[in-house]
């Protein structure tokens, strides 16, 4: 039994673990300097895909009753006078139920 606590003792000043399975003891590890020392970090790569998703820009649109050009133009992100220069229409209150207006590709910024 004092053969077993020497054996303990030397290995735990060694920087041993020391585990007891059914009274027989096993010694885990080593002396060497080269296992003491810290090791680099771990360098680690993320990878991200990112989706870009393009919602269409009716390019025509028939103007309901009620409806007006400030309003039609703000829902498409265009300005009021680029519908007016593109349709060539007189005023942006020159529009009626039923006619069809172009609306222009360039979303306003």
């Amino acid at each position: 039994m004092k053969d077993r606590s020497d054996q303990r003792r030397r290995a735990w000043r060694a920087g041993l673990c020391v585990l007891s399975a059914g009274g027989v003891f096993v010694a885990c590890g080593t002396t060497d300097e080269a296992s003491r020392q810290t090791l680099p970090p771990l360098e680690t790569t993320t990878t991200t895909t990112t989706t870009t998703t393009t919602i269409p820009i009716e390019r025509f649109y028939t103007v309901q009753r009620g409806d007006i050009l400030a309003v039609i133009a703000a829902d498409r992100g265009v300005t009021v006078e680029a519908i007016v220069d593109l349709n060539e229409l007189e005023s942006a209150d020159a529009i009626q139920a039923g006619q069809v207006l172009e609306i222009p590709a360039n979303v306003r910024d």
